[in-house]
């Protein structure tokens, strides 16, 4: 199987159990589910390359390209098979307000899925042990917590960097992946420039976009939005993991015309971010949500041997990071019509 990655390039895949996930129902359902959720207002959000199939594939081509075991590739490949229509807008749907904090609903119900679907049968066939593909502790190099980085993590960041926010051009996805190393078992990098690029990088898609507001609009009012249809019956949550975004979404559309509140949530979802603004003011209240912060610090390998944190060999980085929450609070409301309270 030839498998052609932006990202990664062309690469050659001829082992029989990755052939034949790849060619599963529940890899390709993933092409049509975005990795950011539901906003058409705001096109950064809607590049139709940035999806939870090519980031799988991508995490995928990463773990070949260092090494990694046909185990923990496998584990790559399916780690996102899970995930609902939307994404993480699933703890919002759900008004999770932990799952809003640590977007870990998918990870909530990852085993379960994988052992009801058609894998479980494809992974014993080919002799593997699939309790043991779904435990994160026997792959480190594909998963491991904040501040270090893993394959999921560095494949995520650096797509959507490249593809939707051109913070990397493609020499430095080159320079990133070139400074990248195995050691001692774990994804570190092997010269500064390489780690000042990733880091960097990644800090500006989260402050921006992954915990800044838009992020806020597209979970507050896209959420809503589902309540309402799953609520009125127009959809199930079994749609929600079983079908694709633009599957849920034509759905919604066949009562547009009769329900003036989902056409209202439907038409938020139109205009562009700097039609809102974060309004939560002092404590929570019912509208209140809640953005997930990520951020790395990765080690950087030394001429010696001796491995740094990046923010001890950047002064600036280190003030950036010092007092960054792990989440942001929201409440999102319309411009428009505060002016007009405020008049």
């Amino acid at each position: 199987m030839h498998l052609d990655d932006k990202i990664y390039g062309k690469v050659e895949v001829n082992e029989p159990v990755l052939v034949e996930i790849i060619n599963s129902y529940e890899l390709q359902r993933l092409k049509e589910i975005s990795m950011a959720g539901y906003y058409p207002g705001c096109p950064e959000f809607n590049n139709p390359e940035y999806n939870r199939y090519n980031h799988s594939i991508g995490v995928l081509l990463l773990l070949r390209r260092y090494g990694a075991s046909l185990s923990e590739q496998i584990a790559g490949l399916i780690h996102d098979v899970s995930h609902s229509a939307f994404s993480h807008t699933i703890d919002y749907i759900k008004k999770d307000q932990e799952g809003e904090k640590t977007h870990d609903g998918q990870d909530k119900v990852h085993e379960s899925f994988v052992m009801n679907s058609g894998l479980r049968e494809i992974l014993e066939r080919h002799g593997y042990d699939v309790a043991f593909i779904l435990d994160d502790k026997n792959f480190p190099l594909k998963e491991n917590d904040l501040p270090d980085v893993c394959a999921d993590r560095l494949d995520y960041s650096v797509r959507q960097a490249y593809y939707d926010y051109h913070y990397l051009t493609f020499d430095e996805v080159k320079q990133i992946w070139n400074g990248l190393v195995v050691h001692n078992g774990s994804f570190v990098f092997s010269n500064l420039k390489a780690a000042e690029l990733y880091t960097w990088s990644f800090y500006r898609q989260n402050e921006l976009w992954w915990s800044g507001l838009p992020t806020a609009i597209m979970f507050s009012i896209s959420a809503q939005m589902f309540r309402h249809a799953l609520k009125q019956c127009y959809v199930t949550l079994d749609d929600f993991y079983h079908h694709g975004d633009a599957w849920v979404i034509n759905k919604l559309k066949e009562y547009l015309q009769k329900d003036t509140k989902l056409a209202e949530y439907y038409q938020l979802l139109q205009r562009p971010a700097t039609d809102f603004c974060n309004h939560s003011g002092e404590g929570e209240n019912e509208d209140t949500i809640f953005c997930k912060s990520r951020i790395v610090n990765p080690y950087v390998l030394q001429a010696d041997g001796s491995l740094h944190r990046y923010s001890e060999l950047d002064a600036d980085y280190s003030v950036k990071i010092a007092n960054l929450p792990k989440f942001k609070q929201y409440s999102v409301r319309l411009r428009d019509n505060l002016e007009k309270m405020a008049g």
